[in-house]
C-alpha cells in the first residue's frame, strides 16, 4: 500500500502508460498545484488556470502512449502544459489585465497604514504590468525557472536549447523586467 507513495514520477507515468490509469491520480496530486501556479502566472485568471490544469491531465491521458521508457515526467508534463497554454493563448489571442478592485479596497479600509498599503499595491501593479509586457516565451521562462523552480537543465530540454542559453535568457529577461519596472515606478 505504501509502495505506491514511494514510486517516482517516471515509474508512475510508466504504469499509467501501460494501463494503470488510476496512478494518474497520484501524479495529479503531485503536479496540479505546480501547473496551476504556472498557468496563473501566465494568465492572472484562477478559473482559466484550473481549466488549463484539467486540460493538461486530459492530454497526459490521451498521449500516454508517447511517454518513453527513458522519459523525464517533469519535462514531458511541463512541455504539455506549455502546449496547452499556447493553444489557449492562440484561441484567445490575448489576456486582459484583471484586477479585483473590491478586494483591493477592502485591504485598504482594513489597513491602519493606508500609505504603505497603497505603495505596496502600486509596486505590485507595476510588477504585474512589467510582466505583462514580456513576450509569452519570456513569461514562460520566468514562470518555469523562478516561480515553478524547474531546473535549468530541464527547461533547456523543453525549449530545445542549452542550459547556458537558458541561464543567459533568464538573466536578460530579469534585466528587461527590472528596467521595465523601473520605468513604470518613475511615472
Amino acid at each position: 500500500m505504501h509502495q505506491t507513495n514511494l514510486l517516482d514520477d517516471h515509474a508512475l507515468m510508466l504504469k499509467v502508460r501501460d494501463g494503470e490509469i488510476e496512478k494518474l491520480n497520484l501524479l495529479y496530486k503531485r503536479y496540479s498545484r505546480r501547473f496551476f501556479g504556472f498557468f496563473y502566472g501566465m494568465t492572472n485568471d484562477g478559473a482559466t488556470s484550473e481549466d488549463l490544469v484539467q486540460n493538461v491531465f486530459m492530454r497526459i491521458l490521451k498521449y500516454k502512449h508517447t511517454y518513453k521508457d527513458s522519459g523525464d515526467f517533469e519535462i514531458w508534463a511541463f512541455q504539455m502544459a506549455r502546449n496547452v497554454h499556447h493553444d489557449h493563448y492562440r484561441k484567445n489571442k490575448r489576456y486582459a489585465f484583471k484586477e479585483d478592485m473590491n478586494s483591493y479596497e477592502e485591504q485598504l479600509s482594513d489597513s491602519q497604514n493606508r500609505e504603505v498599503e497603497m505603495e505596496r499595491s502600486d509596486e505590485l501593479m507595476n510588477l504585474k504590468k512589467a510582466l505583462e509586457d514580456l513576450s509569452q516565451e519570456k513569461k514562460e521562462l520566468i514562470e518555469l525557472v523562478r516561480l515553478q523552480k524547474v531546473k535549468y537543465a530541464k527547461v533547456a530540454e523543453m525549449f530545445g536549447i542549452t542550459e547556458s542559453a537558458v541561464k543567459v535568457r533568464v538573466h536578460r529577461i530579469l534585466k528587461e523586467l527590472r528596467e521595465s519596472y523601473m520605468r513604470l515606478d518613475v511615472r
